[in-house]
């Protein structure tokens, strides 16, 4: 973001965490002019292409746009520098039972990346978030593979 916005004549490149067209339309939206795909490759198979490519194409059509470039650093406006974000409130993740497969992703990400918030009952193949350790990070949303993550309403960290 601070690349695109500060060297807003040239041309970047999305390196780094590629997996789905979503990560890839992340980068773009950000400034990114083009996006470079390599691990997932190695992992997926060079097939992997065109699934981000048909992906681009049927949120371009959804979103009535003809060319990707309509798309480079659409999102720069709504993004802050960290010392400028709100830390005065907190948004919880909320597991949504129905969708929830019981993989475990949550709890691992939390665990090995994140504030240990998350715990997992592997008789019944449930996660649990902890409040008081929650920092309302996402980390586990994002690494769901079902959506079954989802978002509270924003809460004043005083009333905690």
């Amino acid at each position: 973001m601070e690349l695109a916005q500060a060297l807003s004549h040239t041309s970047l490149s999305g390196i780094g965490g590629i997996e789905t067209w979503r990560d890839a339309l992340e980068f773009i939206q950000l400034g990114c002019t083009n996006v470079q795909v390599c691990t997932a490759v190695m992992q997926y198979g060079y097939r992997i292409i065109d699934d981000l490519t048909l992906g681009l194409q049927r949120y371009m059509a959804k979103r009535n746009i003809t060319q990707l470039q309509h798309l480079v650093g659409e999102q720069l406006p709504k993004f802050f520098k960290p010392n400028n974000l709100d830390r005065d409130t907190i948004v919880y993740p909320k597991i949504v039972r129905d969708l929830c497969i019981g993989c475990g992703r949550c709890y691992i990400s939390c665990m090995d990346g994140g504030h240990q918030a998350v715990t997992f009952d592997t008789a019944t193949r449930e996660p649990h978030i902890i409040g008081f350790k929650c920092v309302g990070c996402h980390l586990c949303r994002l690494v769901c593979p079902t959506g079954a993550i989802s978002v509270c309403k924003r809460i004043i960290k005083k009333n905690l």
